[in-house]
């Protein structure tokens, strides 16, 4: 009965690849930018990884840093924009 799918957890819906692509910034650039560890954002871009609160805040000020410099027109993000409540 249910579900065999073992200890895998579910993917963790979000946005990052998305902002990241339409700002034009690689993912070395987020990586130093926010302090993730090296090699570390693929993970959360592709949902294995859910970065705590402080992190995610960390990531929502780099992409509206980016947007401002590059002067890319972007509507200030929030949280709740590269996680979306499920």
């Amino acid at each position: 009965m249910g579900n065999s799918s073992g200890n895998k957890k579910p993917k963790v819906i979000n946005t990052l690849k998305y902002y990241r692509e339409k700002l034009g910034a690689t993912q070395k650039e987020i990586e130093s930018r926010t302090g993730v560890g090296n090699r570390h954002w693929p993970y959360y871009e592709n949902g294995t990884h859910e970065p705590k609160v402080s992190l995610a805040q960390r990531m929502v000020a780099v992409f509206n840093d980016i947007a401002e410099e590059k002067e890319i027109e972007l509507k200030k993000l929030t949280v709740d924009d590269l996680y979306p409540p499920q």
